[in-house]
């Protein structure tokens, strides 16, 4: 194992961009200054409730979307989609901010003892690849700066405010979604020392100390555990709407290249591409690392399977013990001391159930984008039919 680099407190000083972040969009996880806190947390979750709200109730009243003043597109098809499309990114941002605001919050106090407990296994090699994923920003900045104005172009001023405020409130489900790919990536990587150092004493198996990685193997469980309480409704709602923004956005893209010309408002594809690659790098990094949480999982089950510690007795007698004393534990140990904490061990980690899930409905896999594309198509052609069918009006 590679002991820790950092010093006491270090993992502290890490977090504290985050919890500074996080604080300023009105979701405190530290409990310092509640009571003022707690006002501004309000306040913050007010003007996300209040902006979402107004920009769905101008849509549901205006009689053209800006994309349609060159040449209207009157399918009942196509209107329906645009206003169940600013439903949908209703519902993320409102579900997301309330969950961070009334379970992540909440639970973040238990995780971050966690990490804590884990601290002594961390070195600033995990934790400068973990804080890699703030990455995650590049695309929902050039969303917010560079699409955003393109698209409420030609609205009144009152509306462009409230759609300024209401598509960048999406920054809420965007940090929520980079705070889990965070400590996911820990969880990971913790799981990877684990499996090299099995690697590199697989020759030696009497020079690991079995107690010892039992206990790292266990806090590890209950970081991931703690993850899937603090985050799972959070990515539960992220996915559910990526995989059904992902299918409006292919369907007004194809209703838009029918009767629009490129050249002529190339914003509306460049919108529309923008916003199917950050669909496509965020399910990515969502299900990237729950997925190298159950691949390191199962090649820590394998690696113990290939040590064998030399038995000093005969089976004769060792099955006796087993037959007779299996109840005596200490006794046990005492006679077999390795090949028991090493049985216990691979029995432990073949019963733990390691994995994400979101809300505990379903696995975080690479499985999704499969059933993502055919999901997709299928919508897709359905609502083209549904499209074609109508009466030109």
């Amino acid at each position: 194992m590679t002991s820790s680099d950092l010093p006491n407190g270090r993992l502290d000083t890490r977090f504290q961009p985050i919890f500074v972040w996080m604080k300023l969009l009105g979701i405190s996880l530290t409990e310092n200054h509640r009571q003022f806190g707690g006002i501004y947390d309000g306040l913050m979750f007010s003007l996300t409730l209040a902006s979402n709200i107004a920009s769905m109730t101008l849509i549901l009243f205006e009689s053209e979307r800006p994309k349609q003043q060159d040449r209207s597109i009157t399918s009942y098809t196509f209107a329906q989609i645009i206003y169940i499309d600013n439903l949908n990114f209703i519902i993320l941002v409102i579900g997301v901010h309330s969950m961070l605001l009334c379970q992540t919050r909440h639970r973040w106090k238990k995780l971050w003892a966690t990490l804590q407990d884990v601290e002594v296994q961390l070195n600033s090699k995990i934790l400068n690849r973990s804080f890699l994923i703030t990455l995650l920003f590049i695309p929902e900045v050039i969303m917010i700066v560079l699409v955003v104005p393109l698209d409420i172009v030609g609205l009144p001023q009152y509306q462009q405010f409230v759609e300024f405020f209401s598509c960048a409130s999406k920054i809420y489900p965007v940090s929520g979604m980079i705070l889990f790919c965070l400590c996911g990536w820990i969880a990971s990587d913790l799981l990877h020392l684990i499996l090299e150092e099995l690697d590199e004493k697989r020759e030696r198996p009497d020079l690991i100390c079995l107690k010892a990685l039992k206990k790292r193997y266990r806090q590890i469980c209950q970081l991931i555990d703690d993850i899937n309480q603090c985050f799972g409704s959070v990515i539960l709602i992220l996915i559910t709407y990526m995989m059904a923004s992902v299918v409006m956005v292919c369907f007004v893209a194809a209703v838009e290249f029918q009767h629009y010309d490129w050249v002529a408002v190339p914003w509306l594809y460049i919108r529309d591409l923008v916003l199917l690659i950050q669909h496509i790098i965020n399910l990515g990094a969502i299900t990237y690392i729950p997925h190298t949480i159950k691949i390191q999982h199962e090649k820590i089950q394998l690696a113990l399977g290939r040590i064998e510690i030399a038995d000093r007795n005969n089976s004769s007698r060792q099955e006796e013990v087993w037959i007779n004393c299996f109840s005596t534990q200490i006794l046990l140990i005492s006679l077999f001391p390795l090949q028991f904490q090493l049985e216990f061990l691979k029995w432990d980690v073949s019963q733990s159930n390691v994995e994400v899930t979101a809300a505990g409905l379903f696995d975080i896999t690479p499985r999704l984008f499969p059933k993502l594309i055919g999901t997709t198509m299928t919508y897709v052609i359905i609502l083209w039919q549904f499209q074609s069918s109508e009466k030109p009006t």
